[in-house]
């Protein structure tokens, strides 16, 4: 008995306290006949069936006021998004996640209220211009509540939009609230935002590099900046809130007015790329009209965007949502004018194609990129529905095919520009092949110029250089016993032999000083000893003919490598190409040292330190003043340039060559005749070898100053 007695007040008092919890979750005013499950971290939307809505009580309302006030399941007017409203929903979480994130479509103003296992969670009213953008579980409006796994929260959820656009008050709807984790939601935000930063990014650089192509060249490239620069200033404002922009900027007018101008500098392009004016002057009048439409609308929106700018005159209470705003021409009206000029441009350029332009190729597939957005977007569709994925992703691959088409149109402008130029191309080509008779072509590369048209007086470059001077030994002598016209076959026989060995070798003349050659060589100085090895070579063989045998003649050759300054010099109606620089003079003095120690080439250390090792044998035949410079040069003899004994002969001796020279600098000039005087005997048709023993004794018979001897020579060169 007293058992069943227990029992039976134990079912009671159970059955009680399951009334109380039922009564007080289940039907108190705060509680919602519909329950959200959430079953999965996936963004989703609210069907408007389970929220309810209060338009009486404003932000600073509490939970227990909110408990007991009367809900209705509809917004009974648009006023409630100026003027704010709450919203109440029951979700229960059926995932993993605890953390749970909100957004509401449009809102700028917002405030939260999470009662859960009897729990009162209140989040701080967030205001749009006060307080920052981002905080501590929040991303703009976007909020970070806490659910449980497996717990149901009641939500009450204040929003306010005021002060925004009338307009923007009915699109989407009012009671559009998206629910998913709160790493979703996050992710949601930053992808938003990052793709309009990127998409501001992209446009600006874009638009500064066509400003910068039309302020060099000019032609439609300044249409494509501005068009980008307006696109980037829209993308710019969808940003409003996270950079605070001022309120006026936030209105429908205001936008329309930069799609206005958008779509002028964008017909306008289209008419200067497609030349409509010039091919078709019919289809020119209908770009006209709509332009000047444009230029009507842009007016109109600024003036009637200035009437609404924002506090205090921005009064949404007496300018209710309607669906129109306080504008009278819409997005709408804009864009089907823009869409009949864009078809036609799609024709002309598809016509412009067909007959062979390849500018007309790049604009038609331009403008046939933006309607990729709707295959991408209808896809999307088929997986996700309708949701925030699919109008995510139809607008960002709309803003981003729309920026790769401006990219497109730069590419159909170049080769519009191309187009135009090929013919005056060819001809300065023509005259170009004609010009390089007399101006290498090398020096307009250095000069970076296209074309001889291009090069005016006192164009230079400073670059690093190896020159080159040879001249015919005893010309005069040869020249006196020819008529002038022989002279000339003789000379012109000899350079056409010589100037192919220069270019070969990456190298170009300067000029030609009657016998004389100077030439440059801007790539490496083995390019110029390399030259002035097969010049010699090749000058032992022309010797063998028949027109040069009874004349033989030898040349001497100076190299030197150093920063030169290579540019135009003369006036305006006379000009030549040339080289000025130190490192010029020492070239020069270098071939006139050949005729001193009877060598075939000198070449300076600049010159040797930066050949390729061991690709020429060389020898140091001196240490010379030189007029003009302070500090004495090294100067080296490239043995390669001799007849086969000549070369042997001098290979075997350099040994002791050089510590004869050795024992010359160190003033031991005893020793040093003797190791010269064992040269001359292994190799008597040493030219530097005579040089030394003869001067050797003139040292040894009339003595020298210890005291000022360095071992510079400074008797041969003036």
């Amino acid at each position: 008995m007293i058992n069943n007695l227990c029992n039976k007040r134990a079912y009671t008092y159970t059955g009680i306290l399951a009334f109380l919890v039922f009564l007080f979750y289940g039907v108190t005013p705060g509680h919602t006949e519909n329950l959200f499950v959430l079953k999965s971290s996936a963004l989703q939307t609210l069907a408007p069936k389970f929220m309810e809505f209060n338009e009486e009580l404003d932000e600073t309302a509490n939970e227990k006021e909110l408990d007991r006030a009367l809900w209705t399941p509809k917004l009974k007017t648009y006023q409630s998004f100026v003027t704010g409203y709450w919203v109440r929903f029951s979700i229960r979480n059926n995932t993993e996640n605890r953390f749970i994130g909100l957004n509401h479509n449009w809102n700028k103003e917002k405030k939260l209220f999470v009662i859960s296992a009897g729990q009162v969670t209140e989040y701080p009213y967030w205001k749009y211009r006060r307080d920052p953008p981002f905080d501590d579980g929040r991303f703009l409006s976007q909020y970070k509540i806490e659910i449980p796994p497996g717990e149901t929260a009641i939500v009450y959820n204040f929003f306010r939009s005021k002060p925004f656009d009338r307009y923007y008050a009915t699109v989407g709807g009012l009671d559009r609230v998206t629910i998913g984790s709160w790493e979703n939601i996050r992710f949601r935000e930053y992808f938003r935002v990052g793709s309009s930063i990127a998409f501001i990014s992209v446009g600006l650089a874009f638009g500064l590099y066509f400003l910068f192509v039309f302020l060099v060249s000019g032609g439609t490239y300044l249409w494509l900046s501005l068009t980008l620069f307006v696109a980037s200033a829209i993308a710019l404002l969808t940003q409003a809130r996270l950079i605070n922009l001022p309120t006026w900027t936030m209105t429908s007018e205001i936008n329309l007015c930069f799609y206005a101008l958008l779509f002028i500098f964008l017909v306008q392009f289209f008419r200067k790329s497609l030349e409509v004016r010039e091919k078709y002057r019919k289809t020119d009048i209908i770009f006209g009209l709509i332009i000047v439409f444009y230029i009507f609308t842009l007016g109109l929106n600024f003036y009637t965007g200035l009437y609404f700018p924002g506090d205090p005159h921005f009064d949404l209470i007496k300018y209710p949502p309607d669906n129109q705003g306080p504008g009278l021409i819409k997005l709408r009206f804009l864009v089907l004018p823009f869409l009949l000029c864009l078809i036609i441009s799609i024709i002309l350029s598809l016509m412009g194609w067909l007959k062979g332009s390849g500018s007309a190729k790049f604009i038609f597939i331009s403008f046939m990129l933006p309607f990729l957005a709707i295959p991408i977007t209808l896809i999307t569709y088929v997986f996700y529905g309708f949701t925030w994925t699919t109008m995510l992703v139809g607008t960002t691959s709309s803003g981003f095919l729309f920026l790769f088409m401006f990219i497109t149109f730069g590419f159909a402008v170049a080769q519009q520009i191309n187009e135009l130029r090929q013919l005056a191309l060819l001809q300065q080509i023509q005259l170009t092949q004609a010009y390089q008779r007399f101006v290498p072509k090398q020096l307009l590369q250095n000069l970076k110029k296209d074309s001889i048209l291009d090069v005016k007086l006192g164009d230079q470059v400073n670059m690093e250089m190896s020159i080159m001077f040879s001249d015919i030994r005893s010309f005069t002598t040869i020249s006196e016993k020819m008529t002038p016209k022989e002279n000339f076959g003789f000379v012109n026989s000899y350079l056409n032999k010589m100037g192919p060995i220069v270019r070969t070798n990456r190298g170009y003349i300067d000029k030609f000083m009657g016998d004389g050659i100077m030439a440059i060589f801007p790539e490496s100085p083995s390019d110029a000893v390399g030259a002035a090895i097969k010049m010699q070579h090749e000058l032992n063989e022309l010797n063998k003919s028949d027109v040069y045998n009874k004349n033989p003649i030898s040349i001497g050759i100076g190299i030197n490598t150093g920063m030169m300054m290579l540019g135009t010099i003369g006036e305006d109606d006379r000009m030549e190409g040339s080289v000025i620089s130190d490192a010029v003079n020492l070239a020069a003095r270098l071939e006139e040292l050949t005729k001193v120690y009877k060598a075939k080439i000198l070449i300076s250390e600049d010159t040797a330190t930066n050949l390729k090792i061991g690709s020429f044998s060389t020898r140091l035949v001196d240490v010379v003043a030189v007029k003009g410079r302070a500090e004495a040069v090294r100067v080296f003899e490239v043995l390669d340039g001799e007849l086969h004994d000549i070369y042997t002969g001098k290979i075997i001796t350099k040994p002791i060559f050089s510590k004869a020279f050795d024992l010359y600098q160190a003033q031991k000039i005893e020793e040093a005749f003797k190791l010269f005087s064992e040269c001359k005997a292994k190799n008597p048709t040493d030219g530097a070898v005579d040089y030394y023993i003869q001067y050797c004794e003139q040292l040894i018979e009339k003595g020298w100053n210890s005291e000022t001897w360095d071992g510079v020579n400074r008797r041969t060169i003036k």
